[in-house]
């Protein structure tokens, strides 16, 4: 049973070929990456607690495309700006910090994350997701 779902700058929200990897991936898997993305509803999140941790200097992901929208159905969605590269979202400690948030929230007691944590730099860290630039 999955309790979560936490990605790392996955392209769920956009067109297909907002990354600059969907060429790559056509070409290594022979597959049209319209027709298989068509088989999917990847932009509703899905019936779990969902958190999309993103970077607008990703590299190869368009972040807009990273954004999970709320829904009626799921209301459990949110979105955690990191300062990392596309590649770098795995080793990032910003992005290690947030997962382990994330992780170690007791099962059916989900609150959204805090990037203004009362006596931490958490603001700092965290960008305010809601800036215009």
């Amino acid at each position: 049973m999955v309790r979560g779902v936490i990605t790392l700058g996955a392209p769920f929200a956009g067109s297909p070929r907002s990354t600059h990897a969907w060429r790559i991936y056509e070409l290594t898997s022979g597959q049209n990456i319209e027709r298989e993305a068509a088989s999917y509803d990847l932009p509703a999140a899905p019936p779990v607690p969902t958190t999309s941790i993103y970077t607008r200097t990703d590299g190869v992901v368009a972040w807009q495309s990273s954004i999970q929208t709320p829904s009626q159905a799921n209301p459990q969605t949110e979105n955690i700006e990191v300062m990392a590269s596309h590649i770098g979202l795995g080793v990032n400690p910003s992005v290690w910090w947030a997962v382990a948030d994330r992780l170690a929230q007791p099962e059916g007691s989900w609150k959204p994350f805090v990037r203004e944590a009362k006596g931490r730099l958490h603001s700092l860290v965290y960008p305010d997701p809601a800036r215009k630039a």
